[in-house]
Formats: C-alpha cells, structure tokens, sequence
C-alpha cells in the first residue's frame, strides 16, 4: 500500500477537516481583562519607560505576558489615563515653578550680594560663588570644569617663589606675606 492509499483507509474525507490542527495564519492571544496586580505593575513600568524585556526581567515573568499586557485595551486605557494624569502634574509643576521663581531668584541675588540685614550676609563666601557660577551658567558663560587637553606643568625654584611672593603682596591679592606657604 503506498501512503496515500493508507491515508485514504484513515482519513477518507467523510470525517471532515483534522479539527486538531489549527491555521498557521491564526494567532493565540490572550486578552487582559480584569487587571491584577501584575498587569498594574507591568503598566507602571510601561508608564516610566521601560522595555518589554527589562519589565519581564524584573518582574520575573515571559515578555510575552508583558506584551499581551501592553497590547491589551484595558491596559491601553489605563496607561491613558495615567499619561493624562502625569500631564496634568507636569503643568500644576510648571505652574508652581513660574509663581516661586521671582521669590528664588530675590533669594539668589541676596545670597550673590551678601548684605547686611539680608538672609545673603549669612551666606558662606563658598555660597556665593556657586551661586554666580550658577548664574553664569544659566546666562550662557558655563564655566569650564573638564580639562581642555592642555596640561600646564611648572617648576619653581626658591627665587621664582619669592619672586611669586613680592608680586602677590605688591598687587594686594596676599596682605601679610606670612598667608603664603612656604615652598
């Protein structure tokens, strides 16, 4: 008997289709449909950004669940609600910042100023130069903190320092000579 023939003997048509096998164009899903809390911690983490692999990571759970998770109506209206909800804070704080920046900037010139009489007059010299690098910055005059890739390297002698020394009491930067380490 070849193989049609035995076929023919099993499966001779009257049966019908072989209802076991399913069509490879199909594709099982499963569609969430009350959230537990899995699929609410799946969701907070869709919120915050982070990838269908790094979720089912950290949560311990296949990224297909993830994925069916994500794809899922419920979800997807959830995560628009959520969305809406942090737009929502995200302009109350933009609000927020725009009524108390004239009260932080007054704040920040007093401190700049140092004072008397003004909260500034407590501020450290430390403090107050922070605080105008920190106004350079934003006005555009970043101050450099990396190093350029020049390397300046000098050696001194004892006359060069003393020479340093003169010159610093001459222009008035040291006013007691004694504030200058010795070398």
């Amino acid at each position: 008997m070849n193989k049609s023939a035995v076929a023919m003997k099993y499966f001779d048509g009257d049966r019908g289709p072989d209802l076991r096998r399913r069509d490879r164009g199909v594709r099982k899903t499963f569609e969430v449909s009350e959230m537990w809390e899995v699929h609410k911690e799946i969701t907070r983490l869709l919120l915050l950004g982070y990838k269908n692999v790094e979720i089912a990571e950290r949560l311990g759970v296949s990224e297909v669940m993830v994925s069916y998770t994500r794809n899922s109506k419920v979800v997807e209206d959830k995560l628009e609600i959520m969305e809406g909800a942090r737009d929502a804070d995200t302009v109350d704080l933009s609000r927020e910042i725009k009524i108390k920046a004239p009260i932080a900037l007054a704040l920040l010139e007093d401190v700049l100023k140092g004072e008397e009489g003004t909260i500034g007059e407590l501020a450290s010299p430390a403090l107050r130069v922070k605080t105008a690098e920190n106004w350079m910055d934003r006005a555009g005059y970043a101050v450099n903190r990396g190093n350029s890739g020049v390397q300046l390297h000098a050696h001194f002698d004892a006359q060069d320092i003393l020479e340093l020394k003169k010159r610093a009491l001459e222009s008035g930067v040291v006013i007691d000579a004694e504030e200058v380490v010795d070398a």
